[in-house]
C-alpha cells in the first residue's frame, strides 16, 4: 500500500507540475526549500496505530535540515537532511529527503516493516533515514506538514522565514 501511495504522489508530481519548460529529471530534482523552521509534534506507526508524541523540531536551510526528536523508545534522537521541493500547485507541494538520523542505538533491527533491518544499516548507532512530506501552505508564511516514512507518519505546522 505505501508503494501505491508514493508511486502515485510521484506520478502525479510528474504530471501536474507547474508550467515550465523543464526536463523530466529537472522537475524531479525539484527546487532547493525556503529557510524554515518545522514543528511536528505528533505521529502514528502505521503497524499499532498508536498516538505518539514525537516532538519533531527542524531548522531548515538552503534544503539542509537539522532536527531533534523523541523516537519510539522515549529517546531524542538528532537527524541531517538533505530535502528537495516539488510544487504541485501555489499552495500545495512534495518534499523528499534523504540523510542520517543517531538515537536507536542499533533497536531498528528489531523493527519488521524497516525495508534491510537485518543490514549494516540499521544495526549500528546512525541509520540511514528517508521519506516525503506533503505541504499545504495555509498561510503566506505558515503550512500544514506531513511527514511520511516507511515506519511513522508525523504532522504539524512549517513557518517559513
Amino acid at each position: 500500500m505505501k508503494k501505491i501511495i508514493i508511486f502515485s504522489v510521484l506520478l502525479f508530481a510528474t504530471l501536474h507540475l507547474k508550467a515550465q519548460e523543464k526536463t523530466f529529471w529537472n522537475k524531479l530534482k525539484g527546487e532547493e526549500l525556503e529557510t524554515s523552521v518545522t514543528i511536528l509534534p505528533f505521529g502514528t506507526h502505521y503497524t499499532a496505530l498508536q498516538f505518539n508524541e514525537v516532538y519533531y523540531v527542524g531548522f531548515n536551510y538552503k534544503s539542509f535540515e537539522l532536527a531533534r526528536f523523541t523516537n519510539s523508545f522515549g529517546e531524542p534522537s538528532l537527524t541531517a537532511l538533505y530535502k528537495r521541493k516539488i510544487a504541485f500547485t501555489e499552495n500545495f507541494s512534495m518534499q523528499y529527503g534523504f540523510g542520517f538520523m543517531y538515537g536507536y542505538h542499533g533497536k531498528l533491527q528489531d523493527v519488521e516493516t524497516i525495508p534491510f533491518r537485518n543490514s549494516f544499516l540499521f544495526t549500528g548507532q546512525i541509520n540511514p533515514l528517508g521519506g516525503i512530506n506533503l505541504d499545504y501552505k495555509l498561510a503566506k508564511k505558515l503550512s500544514f506538514n506531513l511527514a511520511i516514512t516507511p515506519v511513522v507518519a508525523i504532522y504539524g505546522l512549517r513557518y517559513i522565514l
